[in-house]
C-alpha cells in the first residue's frame, strides 16, 4: 500500500505559530505562549493536525496544557469538496452535553477565516494510544507488538460497546433535526451526495466497480429504517484508548457525521478492519473477535438489529472506494482508480448480494 497521502500542510508553520499564539491569548484574556508546533505523520488524510503545549503564568505558577488544533484544509486536491469544522465541532459539544461518551474537551473554534485563511478549532490532547492506519495496526505497531490477545479482544470490544451506546442517543435532543431534507430519506440524501462525490472527486471519469454498487444501493434501498446522528467514520483509528489499554479516553473525528440507519457505522467499522485484511491479502490481527461477534456485541449494545447489513457493507465499500480512489487521483496514481485495493474488495461483495 503507497504511504503517499495528499494531508495538507502548514507551509509557514513559525507564522501559524504567532497567529495562534496571539488568538489564544486574545480569547482568553491573558498572555499564553507556543513554544513549538508539531504536525504528526500518522494521522488522518482530510484535516491539518497540529500538536502544541499551551504555556502561562496564573498567580506566580507556572501552568501547560497539551493541545491538538485541527485546521480546514487548503489544498488543490481536497479528499472532499466542502469541509464544516463548525459542525464537527457542534456534535462533539453535543455529545459531551447530552452523554458521559467521551469526547475530546474543546477549547475553542474560529470560523473567520481572516486570521489563517481556513477555519480551527482547538481541544486539550486526550492521552492515550491510537491504532495505526500506516502501518495498518495487524502489520505493525503497538497493537501488534504491545498487547495480549486478550487485550486486543478488549480494545475492539470497547471500541463496539461505545459505538452501540453512541447510537442510543436521539439526533433530536442532540440538536441535529436540522441536518434533515424534506422530501427525501436520510439514506436518500446520502445516495444523492455520493453520486455527486463519484461526479466530482473523479474528475469526469466514471468509475465502474463504485457506479456499479451506487446504483444497486439505489435500487435496493431499505424502507423504515431507524434514523439517529451517524458517526460516520467508525473505526479503530478514530478511538483514543487509555494507557492501562482497559478502555475508551476518546471518541475521535466526527467530519463525515450524518443522519441515517446506525447500521452503516457497524458495516463501516467492519469493512474498515477488513480492508486491511482481505483487501490487502492479510491475516486480521490475532485475537480480534469475529465479524459475527461483532455484529452480536452491537446489537445488545445499541438495542437495533442489523437486518440490512449485506446492504450497508456495500454501501461502506461503495464510500471507502471512492473516497480512496480520490486519493489515489489527488496523489497522482490514477492508473489506480479502477483496480485498487478497496474497489476490488467492494466488488467481491457486489458478487455476494448478486450485483
Amino acid at each position: 500500500m503507497d504511504n503517499t497521502r495528499p494531508t495538507p500542510l502548514v507551509e509557514d508553520i513559525e507564522g501559524t505559530r504567532r497567529k495562534l499564539e496571539g488568538w489564544l491569548s486574545e480569547h482568553r484574556g491573558h498572555h499564553v505562549s507556543i513554544p513549538t508546533l508539531d504536525i504528526p505523520e500518522s494521522t488522518g488524510m482530510s484535516n491539518v493536525t497540529l500538536l502544541f503545549d499551551l504555556h502561562w503564568e496564573d498567580g506566580g505558577e507556572d501552568h501547560r496544557e497539551p493541545i491538538v488544533a485541527r485546521l480546514q484544509p487548503e489544498i488543490e486536491r481536497p479528499v472532499f469538496p466542502s469541509y464544516d469544522l463548525s459542525e464537527q465541532y457542534e456534535v462533539m459539544q453535543a455529545i459531551a452535553r447530552h452523554s458521559d461518551i467521551p469526547v475530546p474537551e474543546l477549547r475553542g473554534l474560529e470560523t473567520d477565516r481572516s486570521l489563517l485563511g481556513v477555519q480551527f478549532y482547538f481541544m486539550k490532547r486526550t492521552e492515550g494510544r491510537i491504532p495505526t492506519d500506516i502501518p495498518p495496526y495487524n502489520m505493525d505497531g503497538w497493537m501488534m507488538h504491545d498487547t495480549t490477545l486478550e487485550q486486543r479482544a478488549g480494545l475492539w470490544s470497547a471500541a463496539v460497546d461505545v459505538m452501540g451506546k453512541y447510537h442510543q442517543l436521539d439526533y433530536k435532543t442532540l440538536g441535529f433535526e436540522k441536518l434533515h431534507q424534506p422530501g427525501k430519506t436520510p439514506l436518500q440524501q446520502q445516495l444523492d451526495y455520493w453520486q455527486h462525490y463519484h461526479d466530482w472527486a473523479l474528475e469526469g471519469e466514471q468509475h465502474v466497480i463504485c457506479q456499479r454498487a451506487l446504483d444497486w444501493l439505489y435500487a435496493n434501498q431499505p424502507h423504515n429504517e431507524p434514523t439517529v446522528l451517524c458517526w460516520g467514520d467508525s473505526r479503530l483509528g478514530n478511538i483514543i484508548f487509555n494507557e492501562a489499554l482497559d478502555g475508551v479516553a476518546a471518541v475521535l473525528d466526527w467530519e463525515m457525521a450524518v443522519l441515517g440507519n446506525p447500521e452503516q457505522d457497524l458495516a463501516w467499522f467492519i469493512y474498515l478492519d477488513s480492508t486491511f485484511a482481505d483487501g490487502l491479502g492479510m491475516p486480521r490481527l490475532e485475537g480480534l473477535p469475529s465479524y459475527e461477534q461483532t455484529i452480536a456485541q452491537w446489537q445488545a449494545a445499541s438495542g437495533y438489529r442489523a437486518d440490512n447489513y449485506d446492504y450497508y457493507m456495500v454501501f461502506a465499500g461503495m464510500r471507502y472506494g471512492l473516497i480512496l480512489s480520490r486519493i489515489m487521483l489527488a496523489t497522482g496514481q490514477g492508473e489506480q482508480l479502477q483496480g485498487n485495493f478497496a474497489v476490488q474488495l467492494l466488488d467481491r461483495h457486489l458478487e455476494r448480494v448478486g450485483a
